[in-house]
C-alpha cells in the first residue's frame, strides 16, 4: 500500500466540516488518478482562470494537504511553496525523522523520499532508485556521525578531559535537506550532512532530477557542449572580483587552488533555472570563508 492511500484511510477517519467535504475528496480522488495536475499542462498557457477560480481550488487542494499530512507520522517538506502539484505529479515527504540524544551528543536526520505519479515504468523505477540511495546516504551519515563522536570522546577522556567536560560540549549534528527548485518536468535537491564540533566533516549531496525521464541532470545539459569551459571561465571571473570586493575573499592560490570542474563537480539547479556550482569548505578556500558557490549563466 503506498503512503498516498495510507494518508486517505487515516484522513477518511477524521470528521471534517460538511461544507469542505465534497472539494477535499474531490482532490484527493484526482491525486489519486493522476488528473487534475496532468490535465492542467494541457492547457494553453494563454488561458487565465478568474482570481476567484484560483482560489477555491487552492483553499480546497492546501485543505487537504494540510489535514492528510498533519495526520500521518510522514512530516511534510515545510513551506506551501514546496509543495506544488506538478505535471507529472511529484511530492517530497519527510517519510522519517530520526533523533538520538544523550549526555555525548545529539544526532537528528530527516530521511526525504520523492513519490511520483508516471505514466512511464522506467521514470517509477529510476526515482525508486533515487529514494533507495538517499535513504541509504542518511543513514550512512548518521552512523558515522556517532563513530566521529565516540571517537572524539576517547581522544578527549586520554589526553585528561573528564565525562562531564565533554558533556558540555553539546555536540550535534544532522543530516537535513532543501528543495531548492521544483518545477512540472525537474526537482533540485541538497542533502546536507553537518556535525556542530568539527567543518571537516560537512557534506552535501546533490540530486537534480529529470521527473520525465527520472535520470539525473549534468552540467552539460545546462551549459551545452562547451560546459567545462563556460564553468571554468565563470568561476575564475567571480573569484577574481571576490577578491577584489568589500568581504575580500582570499582563495588558495597555485595547486591548492581552483583549477577546473569535472564530471564529479557537484551542483544545484536555483529558481532562475540556472546551476550553481558548489564547493566545500578548505576545498577552494580557507574554511572560514564557508561554502563557496557559483552561479554559471548559459
Amino acid at each position: 500500500m503506498n503512503h498516498f492511500k495510507i494518508s486517505k484511510q487515516k484522513y477518511q477517519r477524521m470528521e471534517v466540516p460538511k461544507e469542505l467535504e465534497g472539494r477535499v475528496n474531490q482532490t484527493i480522488a484526482n491525486f489519486e488518478a493522476g488528473k487534475s495536475s496532468h490535465s492542467q499542462t494541457k492547457i494553453n498557457k494563454k488561458h487565465r482562470f478568474s482570481h476567484s477560480a484560483i482560489s477555491s481550488m487552492a483553499a480546497a487542494a492546501a485543505f487537504a494537504i494540510l489535514v492528510v499530512g498533519l495526520n500521518t507520522s510522514q512530516v511534510f517538506a515545510m513551506k506551501l511553496g514546496d509543495l506544488p502539484v506538478v505535471g507529472v505529479i511529484a511530492k517530497v515527504l519527510t517519510v522519517r525523522e530520526y533523533e538520538k540524544s544523550n549526555e555525548d551528543m545529539t544526532i537528528t536526520a530527516q530521511i526525504p523520499e520523492i513519490l511520483i505519479d508516471s505514466e512511464k515504468d522506467e521514470v517509477k523505477h529510476a526515482i525508486t532508485d533515487i529514494n533507495a540511495e538517499i535513504d541509504a546516504l542518511v543513514k550512512k551519515h548518521i552512523k558515522l556521525a556517532e563513530e566521529n563522536i565516540m571517537e572524539y570522546k576517547e581522544a578527549f577522556l586520554e589526553t585528561g578531559g573528564t565525562k562531564e567536560e565533554f558533556a558540555e560540549k553539546d555536540l550535534k549534528a544532522d543530516v537535513t535537506y532543501e528543495i531548492k527548485k521544483q518545477t512540472d518536468t525537474m526537482i533540485s535537491i541538497v542533502i546536507t550532512s553537518d556535525e556542530n564540533w568539527t567543518n571537516a566533516n560537512q557534506e552535501q549531496f546533490f540530486y537534480n532530477i529529470n521527473l520525465v525521464t527520472g535520470n539525473q541532470y549534468t552540467l552539460k545539459d545546462f551549459l551545452g557542449e562547451n560546459y567545462i569551459t563556460i564553468a571554468n571561465d565563470s568561476i575564475k571571473r567571480q573569484i577574481k572580483e571576490r577578491e577584489q570586493g568589500k568581504k575580500e575573499i582570499k582563495y588558495f592560490e597555485g595547486e591548492e587552488g581552483f583549477q577546473t570542474i569535472d564530471d564529479t563537480t557537484g551542483f544545484y539547479i536555483n529558481q532562475a533555472g540556472n546551476p550553481v556550482i558548489v564547493f566545500a569548505r578548505y576545498e577552494i578556500a580557507p574554511g572560514a570563508y564557508g561554502i563557496q558557490e557559483f552561479e554559471i549563466f548559459p
